[in-house]
């Protein structure tokens, strides 16, 4: 055989011999692409045949048959569920690997009645569905994106102020405005003058008042400056030397600490929110972009609030731990009380609404906990209120929620699920005590890379015939 056959011969046998390699690895069925796994298909072709049944020709259920003795393991993520129509068509399947914690997109009771083994996330994701629950609870209380929104939209120039947040102690109530606020603390003095409201020139309302104001109040709007009382001296705005020389208080609001909470909760707010994308998420969710796309790119004070988490398993532990870090007061329902665990337990939900604060839902979708936050939930949480849900949609009954909200009847969501996603109610979109986001509370960089290689370490375990790193007991 001459050199020019041999070249030609040489890439056939490569192609032949890479595909004879690939065959003899162990089969892995995806119906369709968890998120981002095109990032990270890497790390499963070396080791996987992988059985793409989103890119054959064929009808999944055709395909199916194709392979339904050879295909013993299956990945399973909230876009591909597996149902008893899909185990129907793979009688040879012993594992389902699902890309999730919640496993409400698999048909349990006939896997465990043929006795397959599932592998869930584990503890991978817990720490990042615990990172958005908080922030969204920072963003719906300090009001962060509705800030975002106000800026953007360019009303801070028009209307000046902007609609207080909350605390859980204050004498300013949310739905009041500031300046009314202050107005009535300061006239119980009965001295309160509005230079804004003189219908007097600027400096002629000045001079009226040259002599007898011994007080001044001042803003980052109304600056001290030379020319606010001309004939006493004062330089700008003003600065500590000329105070010294003409013997002048100059009193702020650092000595007290009045707003040193409130800046700590909007500098973690804003930490979180850059870091997790909450405005950014909010901005995709409610320009409609969810629909189209699928894939989305890699003012109350918080101490001493009452916040009752619904579903104390990892992901809860996690929100408790960072609630706690804040000041916050937790509380708990879960299926049953936890052992060494310290904080205050309520069987009810009901009985855990009216005792809080705030709801966190952290538990998975179960018939005993579709539709478990109703409205009866809703109005013991109350008018001030705020519903949290980084679980699933229909843990919460949507309908019953959109009503609340509307109707002032709870204080306001932070919501990364929905119940018939990713059709969202459209009467969130303009309500400013409601943060929308599109289920992307685990989508980090980190977590994707740790679940994929978990992923594999199941698979791997599963075809040495070795113990799983996360299997699914049934309790």
């Amino acid at each position: 055989m001459n050199l020019a056959a041999v070249s030609v011969f040489n890439p056939l046998l490569r192609t032949i011999s890479m595909a004879a390699e690939e065959e003899a690895l162990p089969q892995l069925l995806i119906l369709k692409p968890p998120s981002l796994f095109s990032d990270f298909q890497y790390k499963f072709s070396p080791k996987f045949q992988l059985l793409k049944a989103w890119e054959s020709p064929l009808p999944t259920t055709l395909f199916l048959t194709t392979h339904a003795h050879s295909v013993k393991a299956v990945v399973s993520s909230s876009s591909s569920p597996i149902t008893s129509d899909i185990l129907r068509h793979l009688p040879s399947l012993q594992l389902v690997v699902a890309t999730t914690v919640g496993l409400n997109q698999i048909d349990l009771p006939e896997c465990r009645r043929r006795g397959i083994s599932i592998a869930n996330a584990g503890k991978i994701l817990s720490e990042d569905c615990a990172d958005m629950g908080v922030g969204l609870f920072i963003d719906v209380l300090k009001k962060i994106s509705a800030g975002d929104r106000f800026v953007r939209s360019g009303l801070w120039p028009i209307q000046k102020d902007f609609p207080l947040g909350s605390k859980v102690i204050s004498f300013f109530k949310e739905t009041r405005d500031a300046n009314p606020v202050l107005q009535g603390e300061v006239n119980k003095l009965k001295i309160f003058k509005q230079a804004w409201e003189s219908p007097l020139p600027k400096h002629l309302c000045l001079t009226t008042y040259a002599y007898s104001v011994t007080v001044l109040l001042c803003s980052p709007r109304s600056p001290i400056s030379s020319f606010s009382f001309p004939l006493s001296g004062w330089s700008s705005p003003p600065p500590l030397a000329s105070t010294t020389l003409i013997s002048l208080s100059v009193i702020n609001v650092g000595g007290s600490n009045v707003l040193s909470a409130d800046g700590a909760d909007l500098a973690m707010g804003l930490f979180i929110d850059l870091h997790r994308k909450v405005l950014a998420a909010d901005r995709f969710l409610c320009a409609g972009f969810w629909p189209m796309k699928r894939e989305y790119p890699l003012s109350f004070k918080l101490g001493g609030k009452r916040v009752g988490i619904v579903g104390l398993g990892s992901i809860g532990l996690e929100v408790a731990k960072r609630l706690e870090a804040f000041g916050c007061i937790i509380l708990y329902n879960s299926r049953r009380k936890k052992a060494n665990i310290s904080y205050p337990f309520y069987s009810n939900v009901c009985e855990l609404a009216a005792n809080s604060n705030a709801l966190i839902i952290c538990c998975a979708l179960t018939d005993e906990t579709r539709h478990m936050i109703n409205k009866e939930v809703m109005k013991a949480l109350g008018k001030e209120g705020v519903i949290i849900n980084i679980g699933r949609g229909a843990i919460i009954d949507e309908k019953e929620l959109v009503q609340c909200l509307v109707q002032g009847e709870i204080g306001g969501a932070g919501l990364d699920v929905f119940e018939n996603e990713p059709d969202v109610p459209k009467e969130l979109f303009t309500l400013d005590n409601v943060v929308l986001s599109p289920h992307v509370a685990v989508f980090t960089q980190e977590s994707f890379s740790d679940l994929y290689d978990l992923m594999v370490g199941n698979l791997e375990a599963f075809f040495s015939n070795k113990t799983l790193l996360s299997p699914v007991l049934d309790e």
